[in-house]
């Protein structure tokens, strides 16, 4: 067992010791009927007392994620009575140490069987995406590069590629040189390459809460220790984050300023202008992610943090997979100095360097005079599909509570408090039916009332039975808590 214990963390050793627990039941990395390590086997591992592992187990039961069985020990909670856990042929493969505390991110990516209508992927259906152009250009790159099916790209990435990102950030009021901007294997890579680059175990990354799970997986596996930031309704608390940093010593703050996962919210200007001043004055870097802002439904959203930064404290993330093409999966770091050769040399240390021609594909993508033609049609398709999401909810239920996003993909909705979001997802999947539960979006154990849709990852006709199921499982859930309520059993 792996714990990386934060000995100047405001959470106690037992507080750490349930967190990491429920993180990695919530993720089914402890699965239903699983025994836990008993209290003294895990006191001994862990190097604490007898006590602090009973008062760990002891919330845990509280909270609902474990029973305990006299004579038998501690398993995840299950509605079966548990079993011996070393009769089959792979069980004792829980007996090796691994370091992934959490796996979130896991089961939005991975494929979902029996799931007819998947809510669940922050993705755009190949009817919305430009599926004909995108082939076009890729067949054209073939043929123009067949002979780069022989090569490799170099580790900070192709010079055509880098150069098509340096003009198309212009547009976003960033200008940046080719020399300064990292090719990636998508925006997932990016937090990775900085998350190992720069954060240890201990060190202090400030996130919003709620934000994108992927994130939280990679720095939790780092051992860093997490702060929530709540989100308002212009971005991230700025009052907060003050509060924090004279508090404690953040090594980042990784966000996901325009259009956030989950949330739709947008940071505002004069929050991305404070943001910097605080950068600067608390020594922390800026990961800013940004997968989301071409796809904005009315006004275009402020120009990224980065344009603000004059004293190399931001690192841009931009990824290319939400737009253009999820299978090449290749997007880009920006950053400068010291900063960039660090993030060049762990890029070749994961796998010197990103496919080549996947990164002449998306070159040939931004640099296309269909571009912008391109862009405008899948917004309008996406504003369409956005409004279609909301007037649904609207129709058919008047138990959820949701903001319109202005952008993105996604939409951030509030269960009715009767409702938990693990039992709902239960009960969706029997209807073929499923989407991100919440609690996935924190990185401490919160109130699980909440849950992400992605209203763009069906076609318009799938979309309304989707939304139509899901709100009929949610009145038949909250009448019968109600009934419950009214009329307890004795």
């Amino acid at each position: 067992m792996n714990i990386h214990f934060k000995r100047y963390s405001h959470l106690t050793l037992h507080d750490q010791i349930c967190q990491y627990f429920m993180d990695r039941i919530s993720s089914n990395m402890i699965k239903e009927g699983e025994k836990l390590p008993s209290v003294r086997q895990l006191s001994k591992e862990l190097g604490v007392s007898l006590v602090t592992v009973q008062k760990a187990y002891q919330q845990l039961q509280e909270k609902g994620y474990v029973e305990s069985f006299q004579g038998k020990g501690v398993f995840v909670k299950s509605l079966k009575q548990p079993k011996n856990i070393y009769n089959t042929d792979t069980n004792w493969q829980m007996l090796i140490p691994d370091y992934v505390p959490r796996a979130q991110s896991l089961s939005i990516s991975q494929p979902l069987r029996n799931i007819r209508y998947n809510l669940a992927t922050a993705c755009i259906d190949e009817s919305i995406l430009p599926i004909d152009w995108i082939k076009k250009v890729t067949m054209q790159v073939i043929e123009q590069y067949s002979y780069l099916l022989g090569q490799y790209s170099s580790a900070n990435g192709d010079s055509e590629f880098r150069t098509a990102v340096s003009n198309y950030l212009v547009s976003k009021n960033l200008h940046i040189p080719p020399e300064h901007i990292l090719a990636v294997s998508g925006a997932q890579q990016g937090i990775e390459l900085v998350a190992k680059t720069f954060i240890g175990p201990n060190d202090i990354v400030l996130m919003e809460a709620p934000t994108y799970p992927g994130s939280i997986d990679i720095f939790k596996a780092r051992g860093a220790q997490i702060i929530p930031i709540p989100v308002e309704q212009d971005g991230i608390d700025t009052k907060v984050l003050l509060k924090i940093c004279d508090q404690y010593h953040p090594k980042l703050l990784y966000i996901n300023p325009t259009f956030q996962n989950p949330t739709g919210t947008t940071l505002s200007m004069k929050k991305r202008k404070e943001l910097i001043d605080i950068a600067e004055s608390y020594h922390f870097l800026i990961l800013e992610d940004d997968p989301w802002s071409e796809l904005y439904f009315q006004e275009p959203p402020p120009p990224p943090i980065k344009s603000f930064d004059q004293s190399g404290h931001v690192i841009y993330l931009k990824g290319f997979s939400k737009f253009l093409s999820p299978a090449c999966r290749i997007g880009a770091l920006v950053t400068e100095g010291r900063l960039l050769e660090k993030l060049i040399a762990a890029k070749s240390i994961s796998d010197l360097g990103s496919p080549l021609l996947t990164q002449k594909i998306i070159a040939a993508l931004l640099q296309s005079t269909e571009l912008n033609t391109i862009l405008q049609h899948l917004r309008n398709n996406l504003r369409k599909q956005a409004n279609q999401c909301v007037q649904l909810l609207h129709q058919n239920s008047s138990l959820l509570m949701f903001r319109p996003s202005n952008g993105g993909n996604t939409i951030w909705v509030e269960l009715p408090k009767n409702v938990h979001a693990d039992i709902l997802l239960e009960h969706a999947h029997t209807k073929q039916l499923s989407f991100l539960p919440g609690n996935a979006c924190f990185p401490t154990h919160v109130p699980n009332q909440y849950i992400r849709l992605s209203f763009a990852a069906l076609p318009a006709d799938e979309l309304e039975q989707a939304i139509k199921s899901l709100c009929d499982i949610i009145h038949t859930l909250s009448q019968k808590y109600d009934e419950i309520e009214r009329y307890p059993s004795f």
